[in-house]
């Protein structure tokens, strides 16, 4: 509004300065016929009446008025092509919500249009795979917990077993053996091993006494044999025993070590089978816990930070594991997909800034890809533009002319395009020769946002043209034209 209100003021005081004795608009003399003894245009290109449709300013009066004048040159020059373009959906930022297990319904907490954060609750179906699934997770909990506590049983017992092994095989008495050996819980073994043991010191004193009896005359020959035999009888018993309990303690030892990794193994594969289902460690930890209704509660998060942009489930419905039931997209970068015609699209690479305007809303980026194939049905290369949507101004679905940038050129003779204007149905520039500003008819080439190349010489290079606020001298040459025509 600003700018108007200064456009406004600036004609006001341009009516003034054009009507004060200072401003002469003349016409060819006083001639009666503003056209007579004049061709349509003259050999520089001055619009028809051009030589007489001009407004003397002086210096103060233009820079009151705010017209800019400068000379004219080449310069350099961004071309550009316009091209129509659609607003999408960023298809790197948008996540389908399905299901890892089929199940029925039970309640809905996310809508469409609804802004969700990651781990939000969408919606719990009640799920008996799931159930099933953490039934079994704590059936292989629960026989880890028995495989463990058997492990630590016989470790105990090996432990023990091991210690009396030790003692045993420094042949002590049986009243240190006894001692040393009963705090030691063994189980049935250490009886066998205690027994044999005796067994093996009885009959060793036994055979003792029998050949002290013999060497004496005391004892008979068959007696010595027959107390020997029983004496190497018990030793072989005691050595059997002895090497049966050393292998049968480690045997059962290494059993007991096998099923508990077995059991381990169980339940880690089991805590997978739930992972795969979609519930997280912490979910898993806290099944032992949690009450029986519960058990085939399937919990649906949404997976980022986002917005609901399609929901298909309602309470009731069975769903299985190949519906996609929530559709969230992050909506803070979207897709400009440009439609660039075959003729242009050689012109359309990667890298390439490309602007948008749309009323008051105003986006830029560059091209990030283009398409290698050509779509059969509208003979167009898609071009793509990532757009930064933080504040939410653009909508997918919108279609928009784009302009992209094609190549930066240098041109001989250049003006910015608020310097051309429509007169007298021509397309012209208006220049200043002395204290005299008038219409010069140009044809235009290649065009920027914000510059246009004048084509051939119809303006000389160093020419005063206006370059600013030329809609003045354009709106007071036509209230002189008006004057003139009654």
């Amino acid at each position: 509004m600003r700018y108007y209100r200064q456009a406004f003021h600036r004609q006001l005081l341009l009516a003034f300065l054009f009507t004060s004795p200072l401003v002469l608009v003349a016409c060819q003399g006083n001639s009666s016929d503003p056209h007579e003894g004049h061709s349509d245009h003259d050999e520089h290109g001055e619009v028809e009446g051009s030589h007489a449709d001009v407004v003397h300013l002086n210096a103060i009066q233009l820079a009151e008025a705010e017209v800019v004048i400068e000379s004219l040159s080449g310069g350099d020059m961004k071309t550009h092509v316009e091209l129509p373009a659609e607003i999408g959906l960023n298809q790197d930022a948008i996540v389908h919500v399905t299901p890892r297990v089929s199940g029925i319904v039970s309640a809905v907490y996310a809508f469409n249009g609804q802004e969700v954060h990651g781990g939000d609750l969408l919606a719990v179906l009640n799920s008996p795979e799931l159930g099933e699934t953490k039934i079994s997770y704590l059936q292989a909990v629960q026989a880890k917990q028995i495989a463990d506590t058997q492990l630590a049983r016989q470790a105990t017992i090996s432990e023990n077993t091991d210690r009396l092994l030790n003692i045993l095989s420094a042949e002590p008495s049986l009243e240190d053996l006894y001692s040393k050996a009963k705090g030691l819980r063994i189980g049935a073994n250490k009886g066998r091993l205690l027994s044999a043991y005796a067994q093996v010191r009885a009959r060793g004193d036994m055979y003792t006494s029998e050949k002290e009896l013999s060497s004496k005359g005391l004892s008979t020959q068959s007696d010595l044999l027959e107390s020997r035999e029983n004496f190497r009888t018990a030793q072989a018993k005691y050595m059997a025993d002895y090497e049966d309990v050393d292998f049968s303690f480690r045997l059962a030892l290494q059993e007991a070590r096998k099923d508990a990794m077995i059991a381990l193994s169980s339940v880690e594969n089991a805590k997978r089978r739930l992972i795969l289902l979609g519930l997280s460690r912490v979910n898993i930890e806290e099944i032992a816990n949690e009450p029986d209704e519960n058990v085939a509660r399937y919990e649906l998060s949404a997976p980022m930070d986002g917005r609901v942009i399609a929901k298909h489930i309602t309470p009731g419905e069975k769903v299985g594991v190949d519906a996609s039931v929530y559709t969230v997209a992050d909506l803070s970068s979207l897709w400009i997909n440009i439609s660039a015609y075959e003729s242009y699209s050689n012109m359309i690479k990667e890298g390439q800034p490309v602007t948008m305007r749309v009323g008051d809303r105003y986006a830029s980026g560059v091209v990030s890809y283009i398409s290698a194939v050509v779509s059969e049905a509208t003979r167009t290369v898609t071009a793509r533009v990532v757009l930064d949507n933080t504040d939410g101004a653009w909508k997918s679905g919108e279609f928009v002319t784009v302009r992209v940038q094609t190549e930066m050129i240098h041109v001989e003779r250049i003006v910015p395009i608020v310097a051309i204007q429509t007169y007298e149905g021509r397309t012209v520039v208006f220049v200043q020769d002395g204290d005299e500003i008038g219409p010069v008819a140009v044809h235009l080439g290649k065009q920027s946002e914000t510059h246009v190349e004048l084509l051939g010489d119809d303006v000389a290079l160093g020419a005063q043209v206006v370059v600013s606020n030329s809609f003045l001298i354009k709106a007071e040459l036509g209230k002189a034209a008006a004057g003139h025509q009654h």
